[in-house]
């Protein structure tokens, strides 16, 4: 199909179908609330300032987040972010390894292998989601590659039986990076229970938070447990043989985040429920449609739906989505033509601008050879060109939902 011109794009409403605030997320209970103030009381009384030793509060978060997802330990940390570098940090890879890493994800899932001296290599995708896939990570792997990270994106979940084969197969670590993916569960397990470590954000926008920010690291090998404790805590050595001989970062988080993450926690489910049958009542609405569609997700996930992708189907999809995501907008939905963009394709990555003008890690003596970034995962680039984003949240009502199925019906008659 032709693409089409600025003239047939959709008109602005008269009134827009959802109302200001339809969208808008009540994340915090009553609940919350009173745990916040009880460890405010409990810091004000016993003179501890919220720090995690002497509290009670991290030591069970990190017990009942191992026990949720089905690991043997778990380690609180000040973000998602420093979970990533802390679980990278355990594995204690020399500088100037490969990683193998996700195009589509956020900055602060990539920056850790930089930071640390690691090249990252990028594993494609299948085409139809955002995720990469376990063909795409074999066909990266070299003599020099020392690690796996795969991104359960959008609330997706990877093929994860496939990937954890080729890494068993090479006798590779994977890192889950579960920060879009509280619960989601591939062939009836949870995401972040089959890689070697895992890294969830606890950050406000996830799917339950320790008070805005915050992050954890699962595994169940306890000398990584020992090791990714020590790197978040400055390589304290807890009194365990052979941890705290390396250098480390205060990535810890405090008593009154954890008392909130705690109660996010127990609502977590519910949260979940409510998301996936939101996505469920689109689906049904969107059924006939010739334009649009609930991206698809592999017949053993189960997404949560930290976003909703919708594939415009239309070879011209690309050029579409602009205005399709700004008619949403005007409607009062939360939308954007593309996720923010592939890592490779930043400025600040593909000028490899990290330590200044340096270079480094990639002109480090270690590095052997310096991949080819550009265009290097095409179907990455293929998903991104069909999708765009519906922003998603437990808060939302049915009728917001049927508001945005009408809405898309409207737009759809300017287009087919």
């Amino acid at each position: 199909m032709q693409p089409v011109s600025t003239d047939s794009a959709p008109s602005a409403p008269a009134q827009p179908l959802c109302p200001p605030g339809a969208f808008r997320r009540s994340l915090i209970s009553e609940a919350e609330e009173a745990a916040a103030l009880a460890a405010i009381r409990t810091a004000r009384q016993e003179y501890t300032a919220f720090d995690r030793y002497g509290g009670v509060e991290v030591d069970a978060y990190e017990q009942e987040f191992a026990a949720h997802v089905g690991t043997r330990f778990a380690t609180a940390t000040s973000s998602g972010t420093a979970a990533i570098h802390t679980a990278l940090a355990a594995l204690d890879l020399p500088p100037g390894s490969e990683v193998v890493c996700p195009p589509i994800t956020d900055p602060g899932a990539v920056s850790p292998i930089l930071f640390h001296l690691l090249i990252p290599v990028f594993a494609d995708t299948d085409g139809r989601t955002f995720n990469v896939t376990a063909e795409a990570i074999r066909k990266v792997i070299t003599e020099r590659t020392r690690a796996i990270i795969v991104a359960h994106i959008a609330g997706e979940p990877c093929d994860m039986d496939a990937i954890m084969e080729v890494a068993r197969e090479h006798g590779l670590p994977v890192i889950e990076d579960v920060a879009q993916a509280h619960d989601a569960t591939w062939n009836g397990r949870p995401c972040g229970s089959f890689g070697t470590l895992a890294a969830f954000s606890l950050m406000s926008g996830k799917h339950h938070t320790s008070g805005g920010q915050g992050g954890m690291v699962l595994t169940s090998d306890e000398k990584l447990y020992w090791r990714a404790k020590s790197f978040a805590d400055r390589g304290k050595t807890f009194g365990q043989p052979g941890v705290g001989d390396f250098a480390g970062l205060n990535y810890r988080m405090t008593e009154l985040e954890a008392a909130i993450g705690r109660v996010q926690l127990r609502r977590l489910p519910g949260f979940v429920q409510h998301r996936r049958a939101l996505a469920a009542r689109l689906g049904q609405r969107l059924a006939g449609s010739s334009l649009f569609e609930i991206g698809s997700i592999p017949e053993k996930g189960v997404s949560v739906y930290w976003f909703l992708r919708l594939r415009v189907k239309r070879d011209d999809a690309e050029t579409l989505k602009p205005a399709i995501a700004k008619a949403l907008q005007e409607h009062g939905i939360p939308a954007a033509p593309t996720y923010t963009s592939i890592i490779y394709q930043q400025p600040w990555f593909a000028e490899k601008r990290v330590f200044g003008s340096s270079g480094i890690p990639w002109t480090l003596p270690q590095c052997q050879v310096v991949p080819e970034y550009e265009h290097c995962c095409p179907l990455a680039e293929k998903a991104l060109r069909e999708h765009l984003l519906i922003s998603w949240n437990e808060s939302l009502a049915e009728e917001t939902i049927d508001r945005l199925a009408d809405a898309l019906a409207i737009i759809e008659k300017d287009y087919m």
